[in-house]
């Protein structure tokens, strides 16, 4: 029986390295994704041969190697640096790097703290498709007002109530392409996420899906280099409690967060 498309490589790779400085030093804590397609690997699941078959064990050392020398603060530049690496061997094809680093806030020249959910991201993806793009997880924002959702279609099942002012919560992932590679990647990035910040909390939305397009389009005005971006915005539901069953004046400030299910919107913007 013919295979189809496949690939190889080794996930989760965490390194950690310090950046030293005079006085201040930064601190990276990143996991590293790596997949390779080959042009002699198809023998190896049909027919048992690992000639062709770089080991991941390899993969996972080479991060290590190479992150003494060539990692800094440009994770998109690590990340081209491993590509081109595996690329040098004939047989590799392509090449898919994607390096996801957890957020550390400093606190003093050399500490900081850590806990939070939100990340960045950087992938590559070089050989027959060349990609370069960057992204972000778990960046949690709330507002309790200036957004709303009226004027939804109805039926027998529907018992929501129009909100024209209500709390909108979600868990921003967001993952944008780059036309071309910007000057200074972690500039770029860190101008995204403020983009997304500012406009999250300054325009007034009528649902989810206007703030995403919102954000968006403030960040294809922002960044000239990001030629799209794709949202995935859980809606974090706050329902109005009823108090007055206790007896309690119910002034609309109780609130019970529900996890889950939650609405899962999802969009691209681009030029």
């Amino acid at each position: 029986m013919p295979l189809g498309a496949n690939s190889w490589g080794k996930s989760r790779v965490r390194v950690s390295k310090v950046l030293r400085g005079d006085p201040t030093d930064d601190i990276l804590d990143l996991n590293v994704d790596i997949q390779l397609t080959a042009s002699d690997v198809d023998v190896a699941h049909t027919e048992g041969d690992n000639r062709g078959v770089l080991p991941t064990d390899t993969m996972r050392n080479t991060v290590y190697a190479l992150a003494h020398s060539r990692l800094g603060n440009d994770l998109e530049g690590f990340a081209t640096v491993l590509c081109d690496h595996f690329l040098e061997r004939e047989q590799i094809t392509s090449a898919d790097v994607t390096i996801t680093a957890n957020r550390w806030d400093r606190q003093s020249d050399q500490g900081f703290t850590g806990g939070s959910s939100e990340k960045r991201i950087a992938r590559v993806v070089r050989g027959s498709d060349d990609r370069l793009s960057a992204g972000i997880e778990g960046l949690v924002v709330l507002k309790t007002g200036g957004s709303a959702f009226e004027g939804f279609p109805r039926d027998r099942y529907t018992v929501l109530p129009d909100a024209d002012d209500r709390i909108l919560a979600t868990s921003v992932t967001a993952r944008w392409d780059y036309s071309s590679k910007p000057a200074d990647t972690t500039a770029a990035w860190d101008r995204v996420r403020q983009t997304l910040i500012d406009s999250f909390f300054s325009e007034w939305s009528a649902s989810v899906q206007h703030q995403g397009y919102l954000m968006g389009e403030a960040v294809l005005a922002a960044v000239p280099e990001v030629e799209r971006i794709s949202f995935q915005l859980p809606n974090q539901h706050h329902l109005p409690f009823d108090v007055t069953r206790f007896g309690v004046e119910d002034t609309g400030t109780v609130f019970y967060p529900v996890p889950e299910p939650y609405g899962d919107i999802r969009l691209t913007v681009e030029r």
